[in-house]
């Protein structure tokens, strides 16, 4: 054998053998590999749980803000067309409903300015600023057609009653969906008011 051979032999006795690192082998090293895992899905998770509670408190506050405005917009129908009613009955529906629609929009723009530092705080995005004025446009419409036809007290009747079950509706989702107290008080009591006003406005339809 000659000093290479020989070198080589030697080479390969001391080469260190080769450990495998499955986990199936090692109990310590799988812990680790599903602790992290765990790690990973947890942290998803919490991330993905933030988000969607980020995302419901989005979705209250533009509604609380769309209730604002057509509260308003609504009052300022009211107010314009009350007046020229014939029915004193009906009338007096309108000035009720007028007071709760006003004491409303005072609160929530109380709630929703807090500080009164916030400049945007009643602003609606654009898709919905321009539903609300397209509906208010169309009651205005409606309701100057009426009066120009004679007609007024009953499509009041049927458009007040039409506003009132949205508004309803609208104060319904929003007490589904706050977990604010004092946001919850506001809604609850203008959601009652305005179950009020529906009763009446469906006594007088039925006369």
């Amino acid at each position: 054998m000659d000093n290479f051979e020989y070198l080589n032999q030697i080479s390969q006795a001391n080469r260190p053998v080769k450990h495998s690192l499955k986990s199936s082998n090692n109990p310590k090293t799988g812990l680790i590999v599903k602790l992290s895992v765990a790690g990973v899905v947890l942290f998803f998770l919490l991330m993905a749980i933030g988000s969607m509670l980020s995302n419901l408190s989005h979705k209250s506050n533009d509604l609380v803000k769309q209730i604002y405005t057509r509260s308003t917009n609504l009052n300022s129908v009211l107010t314009t067309y009350n007046r020229d009613l014939k029915s004193s009955q009906l009338r007096a529906i309108g000035t009720s409903l007028s007071t709760i629609l006003t004491n409303a929009s005072n609160q929530l723009a109380t709630y929703l300015t807090k500080d009164g530092k916030d400049k945007d705080a009643l602003t609606l995005d654009e898709k919905t600023a321009a539903s609300e004025s397209a509906l208010i446009e169309d009651l205005n419409f409606s309701l100057t057609n009426a009066k120009l036809n004679g007609i007024l007290d009953r499509y009041y009747d049927n458009q007040i009653g039409l506003q009132v079950s949205l508004l309803l509706s609208q104060t319904s989702e929003l007490l589904a969906r706050t977990k604010d107290s004092n946001l919850a008080t506001i809604i609850s009591n203008f959601h009652s008011s305005l179950e009020t006003i529906h009763q009446s406005i469906e006594a007088y339809s039925s006369n």
